[in-house]
């Protein structure tokens, strides 16, 4: 419900107070994220009773599947789930958060190891939650990972809350059902997922292993680690994003087993699996993960590396499973903050 318009600095639109479903109404401060073609689609933050919120517009069919998802998940601390909602305007309200991981790794360099663990258990656990409702997030990576933080007077970092968003591309299998599309950011996907053939739980570990923000490595390993490797600019590739990521993922947990070929079922998927894995040969590079140490990549111990080869199998059947993983001695050690 639209009360009254408001114009918001350097916005390019008219921005307006909205009154949420609650009752509560959300004055409009800012663009957040605009969207490139449709300014009416722009993330906007809001302030209701002097606190931040994300304003979020999306098509009715969004705001369909998310309120399903809602249904499911509403009292999830860990989840990101709408806490308002302005549907005859396709609207909804989230909590805000200070920070994404992504934006944290880069620009905190002193991130505590503790913390690092903490963040990822946290999701580890939300998606071993999601996995045993049958559903799945198909879009894991850092900028989907939202938290808040602070530094004290004696610059001790205090890790707050951590949740997992950006629900739109959620789902519920039936059964054990797979799907065979591609979907969420090229650069985090597993194998089968590159194909976008077979993919299913075990694809979304292989997710939470993997990380590739300008680069290839897993999501575990570029978190405990804080750095970078196997980069390439997609700016310059002469090929599809998907071969090139296959490439590297090959290049690092290789050998291609036959499983894999089987389990994507499908002739032109199985050719370009096998003629990668032979340029991998023929290339001449050593990447094998296995053969990664602590001097190179800091904080990857062996209970580090050992952890990210259970979830980075190129065969989906052999991946640990989300409630597996979080049961990994790995944890142990984790403290709260």
């Amino acid at each position: 419900m639209l009360i009254r318009p408001v114009r918001v600095h350097q916005a390019a639109r008219m921005i307006s107070t909205l009154v949420g479903q609650s009752g509560r109404k959300y004055n409009l401060q800012k663009v957040l994220q605009r969207h490139p073609k449709k300014p009416e689609l722009s993330v906007c933050l809001a302030l209701c009773d002097k606190m931040p919120y994300v304003v979020k517009p999306v098509s009715p069919s969004i705001l369909e599947h998310l309120q399903e998802f809602q249904a499911e998940f509403k009292s999830h601390a860990r989840l990101r789930v709408h806490v308002d909602k302005i549907e005859n305007e396709s609207i909804l309200v989230y909590e805000y958060f200070k920070t994404d991981l992504l934006a944290l790794v880069e620009n905190y360099p002193p991130l505590p190891l503790r913390a690092r663990k903490k963040i990822l258990k946290e999701i580890g656990n939300t998606l071993a939650e999601m996995h045993e409702k049958n559903w799945i997030h198909l879009d894991v990576k850092p900028d989907n990972i939202l938290l808040n933080w602070y530094v004290d007077s004696s610059d001790e970092f205090h890790l707050g809350k951590v949740v997992l968003g950006d629900m739109d591309c959620a789902l519920k299998l039936k059964g054990d059902k797979l799907l065979n599309y591609k979907i969420g950011n090229v650069m985090w996907r597993s194998p089968e997922g590159q194909l976008g053939r077979g993919v299913g739980k075990p694809s979304e570990v292989f997710s939470f292993a993997l990380l590739v923000t300008f680069n290839c490595l897993t999501l575990c390993l570029y978190l405990i680690t804080g750095v970078q490797s196997l980069h390439f600019d997609y700016a310059e590739l002469d090929t599809e994003p998907e071969v090139v990521v296959l490439f590297k993922l090959l290049l690092t947990f290789g050998p291609l087993p036959d499983a894999l070929v089987k389990h994507v079922d499908d002739a032109g998927a199985g050719k370009l699996l096998a003629d990668l894995w032979q340029a991998v040969q023929e290339n001449g590079v050593k990447a094998d993960f296995a053969d990664w140490t602590e001097d190179v990549f800091p904080n990857l111990k062996d209970e580090a590396k050992s952890l990210i080869l259970r979830m980075a199998s190129l065969d989906p059947a052999k991946r640990a499973t989300m409630s597996e993983i979080i049961k990994d001695s790995y944890w142990a050690e984790d403290e709260k903050f």
